[in-house]
């Protein structure tokens, strides 16, 4: 998770709009801001801003509803967890099953293996055996997904046929 690599220790932490005042405040102006943003298909990305003499109270009223993550050495780090699934992935986001029947979204088709995010183990053999030959097929050579309501559905398809082995950290 994003918050874990920028460390939430500051007692900065916190909404933009639910700020109080004296945090504010006490953050040192910023010389860059860093919009960190996470999306539902696990792609993480970051936005660099070079600030100017805008104030800060300016500039933290243009992102509010973004999370303060960090105000150190010059750099404030603002992050926002969109309730979508990124720009690349609707690009050119493919669902299918990794080597080992791991259902997995990766950039591009998945025989190309650039895995964008894992989910869980299938039970291939009882895939097989509930759905047609031509949707396990179809799962094989890459389903593509273009928005959130694809996401979620092929995930809701696939879900029953998960097994109850856990996946490795960080998955």
């Amino acid at each position: 998770m994003l918050q874990d690599v920028y460390g939430t220790g500051s007692p900065l932490a916190g909404r933009i709009g639910g700020t109080d005042g004296q945090a504010v405040e006490a953050m040192a102006k910023p010389d860059e801001l860093v919009l960190a943003r996470t999306y539902l298909c696990g792609v993480k990305d970051e936005e660099h801003i070079r600030l100017t003499n805008e104030p800060l109270e300016q500039v933290l009223s243009k992102y509010k509803g973004w999370e303060i993550i960090s105000s150190e050495q010059g750099k404030l780090i603002l992050l926002k967890r969109e309730n979508d699934i990124a720009p690349a992935c609707k690009a050119n986001g493919y669902f299918g099953l990794s080597a080992d029947g791991v259902l997995t979204l990766f950039n591009g088709v998945p025989g190309e293996q650039k895995v964008i995010q894992t989910f869980y183990q299938i039970d291939t053999a009882k895939m097989e055996a509930a759905l047609p030959k031509e949707e396990v097929e179809l799962l094989k050579k890459g389903i593509r997904v273009r928005d959130l309501s694809e996401y979620n559905s092929v995930l809701s398809t696939f879900s029953e046929f998960q097994t109850d082995e856990t996946m490795p950290e960080g998955h």
